[in-house]
């Protein structure tokens, strides 16, 4: 295995002088925690020089980082670490500040600004509650550690979520929420016509529905199919549907759609021909985020049945008219007032549809399930509603919110942020009631987050 750049050595030696240096109390703890981001990130950019890295590295140079610091190593996985200062001076143990962070390993080099953020952090104030730093790994777009991550680590008082952003900004609430589940009842019949093709679209990546730039954008498959359905519905081709199924991981895009149809022998080259037009669409969009797909249009086994012309055509109109994606955009500031995607289909018994949907008030919610209610039932299907809530929040009776809000501009123009899924979603699953703030932060005030992240946890100053 590779091993770790020797210039971990100077940090660690840089990181025990801070520590044995410092008793006297003249100079402000956050000025000297100053040079210890400089140097955490100086030697993870030695240290990590590949753009991509195995996570067994991380937790190779956390074990020493943390050896030299005198803090513990609380717990380590296949893709996390989790690192522990112990209250001191007033502060209490039974209360804990977690600082958490992510790596990209197939991106190190993008997150190793919040890793030295909060290697430095996690040094805390001279007085100071539990501290514990969890690192977690991001690969491929999946969120491997904190899907990982015990939920008995998540027990905390304040969770502060570090990111390396463009924008200076801070984020206490998530998106509202709420998924919509469309039904109908999938009736049978034998078919009319006699050639089957079964159309599938997969592909490898983990890719979150909610964001919405250029190099993560996403063909929904689910709207792609429905869409080419639609398109040769519309223009009089003679087609049945016999099954419809999507492969997913929670919160992520469906990573596998498959269609089987019947064809009228008439409408076979038609319907190929739109196909393949499709497939010249989807092609262009995936060369533009550079990930491999797979879409296929191919001649299958004859199904015994397919579905009621009344549900399949239901479905189509279903797919077709049902906004995913953005759903409102303010066209002056392009804000993303809410957004959706299809979660899952099947045809298997009932003809279901799920719909996940995010906003950024209850109002823009609401007014997006209303309309995804009138759709459904224009398709003759059932609709109803799980109950909304923020993915994620910061309490209201917490000073966590509060305090940084006071120091720090919301995101109030990032909806992206907002809406995008991330590890507070997961979190937040684990431990329903974490108190979190998600701190985006750029180069040029890193210093200035790192002295107001120290501040608020200064026991010292507590009343």
């Amino acid at each position: 295995m590779k091993r770790l750049s020797p210039l971990l050595v100077a940090f660690i030696f840089t990181v025990v002088t801070v520590l044995s240096g410092c008793s006297g109390g003249e100079i402000n703890r956050s000025e000297e925690l100053k040079g210890v981001y400089e140097t955490a990130q100086e030697n993870l950019e030695n240290s990590f020089q590949a753009e991509t890295c195995d996570y067994d590295l991380v937790t190779e140079f956390l074990e020493a980082w943390a050896e030299g610091s005198g803090v513990e190593v609380e717990k380590t996985a296949d893709h996390y670490t989790s690192l522990l200062n112990p209250a001191t001076g007033n502060g209490s143990a039974k209360n804990t500040t977690i600082l958490q962070c992510s790596v990209h390993t197939d991106d190190i080099h993008s997150d190793i600004k919040a890793l030295a953020m909060g290697l430095a952090c996690l040094l805390g104030p001279k007085e100071h509650d539990n501290i514990r730093l969890i690192v977690t790994e991001i690969d491929n777009g999946q969120r491997l550690g904190a899907d990982e991550v015990d939920a008995k680590l998540l027990k905390c008082t304040d969770f502060i979520n570090l990111s390396n952003s463009s924008n200076y900004s801070l984020s206490v609430t998530g998106s509202e929420t709420a998924t919509a589940t469309i039904k109908t009842k999938a009736k049978t019949n034998a078919p009319h016509y006699g050639q089957a093709f079964q159309i599938t679209m997969n592909f490898d990546k983990y890719a979150d529905p909610y964001r919405f730039d250029k190099k993560s954008n996403y063909p929904d498959p689910i709207t792609t199919i429905g869409n080419l359905l639609a398109n040769a519905k519309s223009s009089g081709k003679l087609f049945e549907i016999a099954s419809f199924t999507s492969e997913s991981v929670e919160g992520y895009m469906p990573h596998k759609v498959t269609a089987v149809i019947v064809v009228d022998a008439n409408s076979v080259e038609s319907i190929t021909n739109k196909f393949d037009k499709s497939y010249k669409s989807v092609e262009d969009r995936f060369n533009k985020i550079e990930t491999d797909f797979v879409y296929t249009m191919t001649e299958t086994k004859m199904p015994s049945k397919v579905l009621y012309d009344e549900a399949a055509n239901g479905l189509i109109s279903l797919m077709y008219t049902m906004s995913s994606g953005i759903c409102d955009q303010d066209e002056e500031t392009g804000i993303i007032n809410s957004a959706s995607y299809f979660k899952s289909i099947d045809t298997k018994d009932d003809l279901t549809v799920t719909v996940d949907m995010r906003a950024r008030t209850s109002d823009a919610l609401e007014a997006l399930s209303s309309d995804y209610e009138i759709t459904s039932g224009l398709c003759n299907m059932k609709y109803s509603i799980s109950k909304a809530h923020p993915v994620w929040s910061s309490s209201e009776e917490s000073d966590l919110a509060s305090y940084f809000s006071s120091i720090v501009p919301q995101a109030e123009d990032e909806s992206n942020i907002m809406l995008a899924s991330n590890e507070l979603d997961i979190f937040a699953k684990k431990n329903p009631n974490l108190n979190a703030i998600s701190l985006n932060f750029v180069k040029d005030v890193s210093k200035k987050t790192l002295s107001n992240i120290i501040d608020y946890m200064d026991r010292s100053k507590a009343e």
